[in-house]
């Protein structure tokens, strides 16, 4: 039950953390790194938004996350993120 415990709160805090990762390495890294970083997080993203999601609901709604509006925050993610290349926000 421990172990399981441990497990599960290093997999939140990395999910969690990854945007933060991202964003060091897309503002203060090399060339490489920042293409790396963007194109991480791109895809990555709106994972990380559905993983927000499915904790708030568990720790702070204290109810289970609904497949329905994990799919939703996933796809009007990858959405966001196609605007915002279509736009040139974010260029590769």
């Amino acid at each position: 039950m421990l172990r399981w415990l441990r497990d599960a709160i290093l997999f939140a805090s990395f999910t969690l953390l990854l945007l933060l990762f991202c964003a060091a390495a897309w503002l203060w890294g090399s060339a490489d790194e920042r293409m790396l970083m963007k194109i991480a997080f791109c895809v990555l993203s709106p994972l990380c938004a559905c993983m927000w999601y499915v904790l708030i609901s568990i720790f702070v709604f204290r109810r289970r996350s609904s497949y329905l509006v994990q799919f939703l925050i996933a796809i009007s993610g990858y959405a966001l993120i196609a605007l915002l290349i279509k736009s040139r926000m974010v260029t590769f």
